[in-house]
């Protein structure tokens, strides 16, 4: 004959340990660790370089007026974009160590300069110069 008694106890007991448990785990939000904050790139602010400014554009870029006035570059975000496309294309996604920021400059108003440390080869970096007026690419650079 089962003791009804004992098994009365363990269920009671197995459930109990079963909702404090679901309790702790879904009302103790401090006990779930945070994801880490990665950044794509670190923008640097703008710089003069010693160099003469670039020559005026001879032409309108777009019909639409605020691509005229802030270019078609206008931030950091979207040199970011450019200059990772870019050296997907050319170098590979595998060539290129995401675990270090992108370092992005506004030199002379004009142009973003990026710079990207390769994979495995720290002693190394990729550089690209993007016009900040047009979006065209004016260098494109890997240096020791």
């Amino acid at each position: 004959m089962i003791n009804t008694k004992s098994l009365f106890v363990n269920v009671a007991i197995s459930l109990a340990i079963l909702s404090s448990g679901i309790v702790i785990g879904r009302f103790f939000l401090s006990t779930k660790p945070e994801p880490p904050k990665i950044t794509k790139y670190k923008y640097d602010g703008e710089i003069r370089t010693e160099a003469p400014l670039l020559e005026p554009l001879k032409y309108r870029i777009s019909n639409y007026k605020n691509i005229n006035k802030v270019g078609a570059v206008p931030d950091a975000a979207t040199a970011y974009e450019i200059s990772n496309a870019l050296l997907i294309a050319t170098y590979g996604k595998d060539q290129i160590a995401y675990s270090e920021p992108f370092k992005i400059l506004l030199e002379d108003s004009y142009v973003w300069s990026i710079e990207a440390i390769p994979y495995n080869q720290p002693f190394m970096y990729y550089e690209i110069g993007i016009d900040k007026r047009d979006g065209r690419i004016i260098y494109l650079n890997s240096e020791i």
